[in-house]
């Protein structure tokens, strides 16, 4: 059961990382200050606050990349189920959900914060009205505290989608 388990928080988890790094990345390109909270405070600080427009597509965007973090474990959990013939125990359930999150943490840190927007700095994610060293020069250890939230987040929110989906 924990291998099969395991094989779904891959496959769900790695489907969940492309998920929402195309959304993640499609939205940088499409406005950077759609994520302006992320960015460093002294790009915070150095240009206008997010317009009413702009707080309306946070909502937006924020609709399919609640879907994906929610849906996808929850989905990775009923397909274990369905392969034990819907009989599985609540670790087991709980380390589905909460591992697929992991996944995607994990793809987050590396991918999209280190790889792509510190080594690689696409111009595409600079806030207008700020140079590329200010948006995208972020400390590790600034990268590490948000690694070390993604891994409570996706332990607390484990837990009610395990408990949803083992009813």
């Amino acid at each position: 059961m924990v291998n099969v388990a395991l094989q779904h928080i891959v496959i769900e988890g790695v489907i969940l990382s492309l998920s929402l790094g195309m959304l993640i990345m499609g939205s940088l390109i499409y406005n950077p200050r759609l994520w302006l909270q992320d960015y460093p405070k002294v790009v915070q600080a150095k240009v206008p606050p997010i317009t009413p427009h702009e707080k309306l597509q946070q909502r937006l965007l924020l609709l399919p990349v609640l879907l994906l973090m929610f849906g996808l474990p929850y989905l990775s959990v009923t397909l274990v189920k369905a392969v034990n013939s819907g009989s599985v125990t609540f670790p087991i359930t709980y380390l589905t959900a909460s591992g697929v999150l992991h996944v995607f943490n994990l793809f987050d840190a590396v991918v999209l914060d280190y790889l792509i927007l510190t080594r690689i700095k696409p111009k595409f994610a600079v806030i207008p009205g700020t140079t590329i060293e200010e948006s995208l020069h972020v400390d590790l250890v600034f990268q590490l505290r948000n690694f070390l939230k993604g891994i409570v987040f996706s332990a607390v929110a484990g837990l009610p989608i395990a408990f949803i989906a083992s009813l």
